[in-house]
């Protein structure tokens, strides 16, 4: 990873697909998806910074950034495949504007010790929006509602995750059993703390993701780092993903 003044990265270097395939890149989202050919990923699952501004984490209602990566998605995406978003219920609405993919179906998270402030009282729930292009097929029949882990930490066997929306990777990786197969290819322009990464490795799934703050980005390499442990341990290789 090259970096310059202003948060700028120099991306010239970078060459698809050695440089993309199963790393996280620390760049923005923007620059980094017009570097990966057409029709190239066999699925999007991300988690937008809805309703914020793409320099920091916290901000306000501004949506130009989902909107701005959702035609490059699109480009992206092999024909017949899914377009998978987690999504804010305050911004519901918001998801179908100026949206080029077609509404298929939505997954919730239970969390039965969820206490986030809503204008109701409180949400125990998260959703999962399925959009697809053209007409995908479903690899593995399940359910439209699963239940969090018990307790209040995001991820019990990894301790504390460091972000302020980590979403579970069991959660996760239930998701893609149902609408991926084995070493199909997963895009998640806004990684965060890598949930997504970590779910794809324990799946046998390949990825890429791209996360812009720096914080995140180390948070999602050092998750990386422990879900590789059980096969690093076996074979006594280091490896490094990231860039």
């Amino acid at each position: 990873m090259k970096m310059v003044k202003n948060r700028e990265i120099i991306y010239s270097d970078l060459k698809y697909p050695e440089d993309f395939i199963d790393k996280i890149i620390c760049g923005d989202c923007l620059d980094l998806i017009k570097l990966i050919p057409n029709n190239s990923i066999d699925i999007v699952l991300t988690d937008p910074p809805y309703g914020l501004k793409k320099e920091v984490i916290s901000g306000d209602a501004d949506l130009n950034l989902f909107y701005k990566i959702l035609s490059e998605c699109d480009r992206v995406l092999k024909d017949n495949s899914f377009f998978i978003t987690f999504f804010s219920t305050k911004f519901l609405p918001c998801l179908f504007v100026n949206n080029p993919f077609n509404y298929f179906w939505q997954i919730v998270l239970y969390c039965p010790e969820g206490r986030v402030r809503s204008p109701i009282g409180y949400t125990k729930f998260m959703s999962c929006f399925i959009f697809k292009k053209g007409e995908p097929k479903i690899i593995c029949w399940n359910k439209d509602i699963f239940v969090d882990t018990p307790g209040r930490m995001v991820e019990p066997d990894e301790g504390y995750i460091d972000h302020p929306t980590p979403k579970p990777k069991h959660f996760i990786k239930e998701i893609l059993k149902m609408f991926t197969k084995d070493n199909d290819l997963i895009l998640d322009p806004f990684i965060g703390s890598g949930s997504t990464a970590v779910a794809c490795l324990q799946l046998n799934r390949k990825f890429i993701g791209f996360e812009i703050e720096e914080k995140y980005y180390k948070i999602a390499l050092e998750r990386v780092q422990w879900a590789l442990r059980p096969a690093l341990k076996e074979s006594g290789k280091t490896i490094k993903i990231g860039r």
